[in-house]
């Protein structure tokens, strides 16, 4: 059976959200940054795009090309419940909902017709519902798989719907430029044209696949098949796994170990705190690190024993640092590191009979539990390592759909530091 795949493209989606709460910035230059001088903008609208800005530059540069530009700090739990909003209303259609990215849904409607009717009235009902109850502008993209259904909602406009019949797939592709390909950067653009003088889909799909291995080695078989539209991938829905995560955005792209480290630490304390307060213990550690470039390097740890130490900053850490060296292998600057747990279980594990027998541990949980005592009477900010800093805290995000009040008496803050060897 031909799959029926759509990918509803909702554009500028952090920027039509702030839009929606703040309606005086409608067609007004407008960027989400997550802060001044030399942090990158993340999202552009329309009419900052016009003047030339574009994500990933540099805050100060943009605001030389427009003076009159509006900086708004990324607000990611406004964009994950949005998100999480439009997937059970995507539900309506079919069972097999995937959110790729903020504000990108890939829908398996493979079966559906005789409850939805055609393909086409289908992919509308979906545009005019995000449109009607969200207020937020689609584009559709329809084929039989994912890549080229998501390539399809790239190239036309707003509010507009782009069917590739089957078997059309590569026919499709080889006018568009390369980069329209996912996962296809500036870099691996550069280097096509560079090594091969390729600036098309259908140029790559008439090189050797021996060539393109020679040049960049098992990816690319997969560029390759990329240019043809071939992907059998399926539509994934997200799993209902407990599961904690952690994020920050660097204010600035960055690869000096040192700092990186200490952004590292403030995920694995923001982490630890969490799984104390819950009583749960991991089984599994992840690490996400995002290039300046938009490549995603990713590691992960089983954690095979769920015992008291699990919760522990020192453990945490500790592995933390080991999916570091594993996934960060590249030279090139970091933008955004996320740490997740999944898997969380009760601990367990037996007591020490003597004092002598674990005195470390005992002594850092009676730290650990004076600390959470003080970050929940004065706030997350009032106690914090020196490996961390207060300027690497301040810029952790929290990710996930769950909001925590902090109990801060605004005058009442400590400023201790805990230097520990």
């Amino acid at each position: 059976m031909i799959r029926e795949i759509l990918h509803l493209d909702i554009r500028d989606f952090c920027i039509a959200l702030e839009r929606q709460r703040r309606p005086d910035l409608r067609e007004w230059p407008v960027v989400v940054a997550p802060g001044q001088g030399r942090t990158v903008v993340q999202a552009v609208s329309p009419e900052a795009r016009e003047e030339g800005i574009h994500p990933g530059m540099v805050v100060a540069r943009a605001r030389q090309h427009c003076r009159r530009l509006t900086v708004l700090p990324p607000d990611f739990l406004l964009y994950r419940q949005a998100q999480e909003k439009i997937v059970t209303a995507l539900g309506r259609f079919s069972p097999l909902v995937e959110p790729a990215s903020l504000g990108h849904f890939f829908v398996d409607t493979t079966g559906t017709r005789r409850l939805w009717g055609g393909l086409l009235d289908r992919a509308d009902r979906m545009r005019r519902l995000v449109d009607t109850e969200f207020q937020l502008d689609t584009a559709v993209g329809v084929a039989s798989n994912k890549l080229v259904s998501r390539v399809a909602s790239r190239v036309v406009k707003a509010r507009e719907l782009c069917d590739v019949f089957p078997g059309l797939e590569a026919s499709f592709l080889a006018p568009l430029a390369v980069n329209v390909l996912p996962g296809v950067g500036e870099v691996t653009t550069a280097r096509l044209f560079a090594e091969l003088n390729l600036q098309t889909a259908g140029e790559l799909t008439r090189v050797s696949p021996m060539l393109l291995s020679q040049i960049f080695g098992t990816a690319g078989q997969r560029l390759r098949s990329m240019a043809l539209g071939e992907d059998p991938s399926p539509v994934v829905t997200p799993k209902s796994l407990p599961m904690l995560r952690e994020e920050v955005q660097l204010p600035e792209d960055d690869n000096h170990r040192h700092r990186l480290f200490g952004y590292l630490y403030g995920l694995v304390e923001a982490l630890g705190r969490r799984l104390r307060s819950q009583n749960r213990c991991p089984g599994e550690l992840a690490l996400t690190a995002t290039y300046a470039d938009g490549v995603q390097a990713r590691a992960r740890e089983r954690l095979a024993v769920a015992g008291c130490e699990f919760h522990l900053d020192s453990f945490l850490y500790q592995a933390a640092l080991r999916l570091f060296t594993r996934a960060v292998q590249r030279r090139i600057r970091l933008r955004r590191l996320s740490l997740n747990v999944a898997h969380l279980q009760i601990p367990f594990g037996q007591l020490a009979l003597f004092p002598w027998d674990d005195p470390d541990r005992g002594k850092e949980v009676k730290l650990l539990r004076a600390v959470d005592q003080i970050r929940r009477r004065y706030g997350n900010g009032a106690v914090y390592y020196g490996r961390a800093g207060r300027r690497q805290r301040t810029e952790i995000r929290r990710q996930t759909s769950e909001v925590r009040g902090q109990n801060s008496r605004g005058d009442q803050k400590c400023a201790l530091i805990l230097q520990k060897n």
